[in-house]
């Protein structure tokens, strides 16, 4: 019912907000979107948080290598570097089955969940129904772009730095991620985590990996002015416009059911993980959640 900016500034007061709530905000949704954010995504995000932490051991990667191979364990079969071009009614006979498009050609299936954005979704699948698609284009998101660099040396004795923007950073987070895993899992390398929340038109989400390196990197030597380039052992970057959904207030109501107008075609994205901030727990929990809808549907079509 109110923005998380009009929430704050009564109940913890300029002074605090100023200091503290407004750069966070303003870090992760832009000055543009201060106005706009509601206070029930700030409440979620400080009721879920906790005083541990825990990872996977291995990260991300080894967590989706071992999920992909129970998936094919189990007879699943995964289309690395398939990109879905369409997503549309099949023709002729069947009708009522969906019809994939890629580069490799058309297949067909009972039912397709579709977990892109939403302005992808808008995109790939012709058939929605206008008003539906409207509501998906009216969901706002944020883009996002992470340079990670392998150091030689440890650069810092913290895991997180919070970068207001005003104090002239080229990022909004420094994590240095073997402060909190240590560096013999990572082969004995320092890995530094920069990375920031950008507007969808941002000039960092078109520049190459070494026009960012020359952005990012210098600003290291903030934190440690022993930090020499020479410390630098390689670095990557991992980008994308669809990475912070943008909760207005009243978002609630606008969020998209997990079944879509059409029967058989599913959609779940990180814009209905709500209030909750969007991480990859909540996406095992949409994930189940769509699976258990669409075994159901199926049931129920099949028992008549």
């Amino acid at each position: 019912k109110t923005t998380a900016d009009a929430w704050m500034r009564k109940w913890v007061g300029e002074r605090v907000y100023n200091a503290l709530w407004r750069p966070l905000l303003v870090g992760k949704f832009g000055e543009e979107n201060l106005d706009v954010v509601n206070m029930a995504w700030l409440w979620a995000r400080l009721k879920t948080r906790t005083t541990r932490l825990g990872t996977f051991v291995g990260g991300f990667q080894a967590f989706f290598d071992r999920f992909a191979a129970v998936i094919q364990t189990q007879g699943g079969d995964i289309r690395y570097h398939t990109r879905v071009q369409q997503i549309r009614r099949a023709k002729g006979e069947e009708t009522r089955r969906w019809a994939i498009v890629t580069e490799a050609g058309t297949e067909t299936f009972d039912a397709v969940i579709a977990t892109s954005s939403p302005h992808a979704m808008t995109k790939m699948t012709p058939d929605l129904p206008d008003e539906y698609t409207a509501k998906l284009r009216a969901l706002k998101s944020m883009g996002a772009v992470v340079m990670i660099a392998s150091l030689k040396h440890k650069l810092t004795d913290y895991y997180w730095h919070n970068l207001p923007k005003e104090a002239g950073f080229p990022y909004l987070a420094m994590v240095e991620h073997t402060n909190f895993i240590p560096p013999e899992h990572y082969g004995g390398d320092h890995l530094i985590y920069m990375g920031d929340y950008l507007p969808q038109d941002h000039p960092y989400l078109d520049m190459s990996r070494d026009e960012l390196a020359d952005i990012f990197l210098p600003a290291l030597a903030r934190f440690n002015p022993d930090f020499r380039p020479d410390w630098v052992k390689d670095v990557w970057l991992f980008r994308t416009r669809y990475a912070q959904p943008i909760p207005p207030v009243n978002h609630s109501q606008n969020i998209p059911p997990l079944r879509t107008p059409l029967p058989g075609l599913y959609f779940a994205s990180m814009s209905q993980v709500y209030p909750w901030d969007r991480g990859t727990n909540f996406a095992v929990e949409i994930g189940r959640r769509v699976a258990r809808q669409l075994i159901e549907d199926h049931l129920l079509i099949t028992d008549h």
